[in-house]
């Protein structure tokens, strides 16, 4: 069930991404689940109420010159401590995939026999990858990661996404209420 859930919520989040473009002036406003990151870039949230539990969190990193020409082998989302807990996924938990002609569709896609392993603590989740895809500038990458808990106070938090240890996009990501949502 939690497979098919995860695989919906990849095709949810590349119909999605042809809609809302990569940035610049023409570009959609972002839907009120997502926000969008500084390079164009997307972090979006199954449900962003306080005390959200188990939450899916997907992440869409346009792939700059930094990592263009290396191999896809991390990537990496850190939240605020003490305010998100990131639990353990298994390997097949993990969605992953690559627009490689910016058309909103992924073209490549990677599954479990990709990920060399799943790192996380209370509040980040690193995704480790053999793999021989070379990234090019422009392409998008897109993650889907399970079991996010969101934290008990509304307010705005900063999260750093990191493809390969090379390169970082913050995103303030808005909690709200409960009881307001």
């Amino acid at each position: 069930m939690r497979r098919v859930l995860l695989a919906v919520t990849l095709a949810l989040l590349v119909s999605i991404a042809g809609c809302s473009g990569l940035g610049g002036e023409t570009a959609d406003p972002a839907p009120d689940d997502e926000t969008q990151l500084e390079n164009g870039s997307t972090l979006e949230s199954e449900d962003l109420t306080t005390n959200a539990t188990d939450t899916n969190q997907s992440v869409r990193i346009e792939a700059n010159e930094s990592v263009a020409g290396s191999e896809f082998e991390s990537l990496s989302v850190t939240y605020p401590r003490e305010n998100f807990t990131v639990d353990s996924a298994q390997h097949d938990e993990i969605v992953l995939g690559v627009d490689t002609n910016g058309d909103g569709t992924v073209d490549r896609e990677f599954n479990e026999t990709h990920v060399s392993g799943v790192n996380n603590n209370d509040y980040s989740a690193t995704i480790e990858l053999d793999t021989t895809y070379t990234f090019e500038a422009g392409d998008v990458i897109v993650a889907t990661y399970p079991s996010v808990n969101n934290p008990a106070e509304p307010g705005e938090y900063t999260v750093e996404v990191t493809l390969n240890e090379a390169q970082t996009a913050n995103s303030t990501v808005t909690i709200t209420d409960t009881e307001t949502a």
